[in-house]
């Protein structure tokens, strides 16, 4: 699984919940669940989630949405989301914030930098 799937994470979660069985994830009946909708999506280089679909990035986009709202499903709130122990165990792990982890720590990255001084 590529880490900066979300897709792929996605399915992998999906495998886990169901106990590994595909044909289970495929007639999952928990139509409730933030990644039911994205248990049968397309990776990259298949064919697209919807034909209509604008862009691979809208779609990236929407399926880290899903994860987001999966994880604060899960953890109940944002701090709890943040401080998330399960790093080694879930395959959302990686996608808590809603946001690919390059750009994620991009931003952490930009917002503790040292910064430069003002002088008035």
């Amino acid at each position: 699984m590529a880490r900066s799937s979300a897709i792929a994470a996605i399915r992998q979660f999906c495998l886990e919940c169901q106990g590994a069985s595909s044909r289970s994830v495929r007639s999952c009946p928990d139509g409730q669940c933030p990644l039911w909708a994205w248990r049968m999506a397309a990776l990259p280089g298949e064919s697209p989630l919807a034909p209509e679909a604008a862009e691979a990035a809208d779609v990236a986009r929407a399926a880290l949405r899903a994860v987001r709202r999966q994880c604060m499903n899960c953890a109940g709130n944002r701090r709890e989301v943040r401080a998330c122990p399960a790093r080694g165990s879930c395959p959302l792990w990686h996608c808590r914030f809603g946001v690919r982890p390059q750009t994620y720590k991009a931003v952490r990255r930009r917002f503790f930098a040292p910064k430069a001084l003002r002088l008035f």
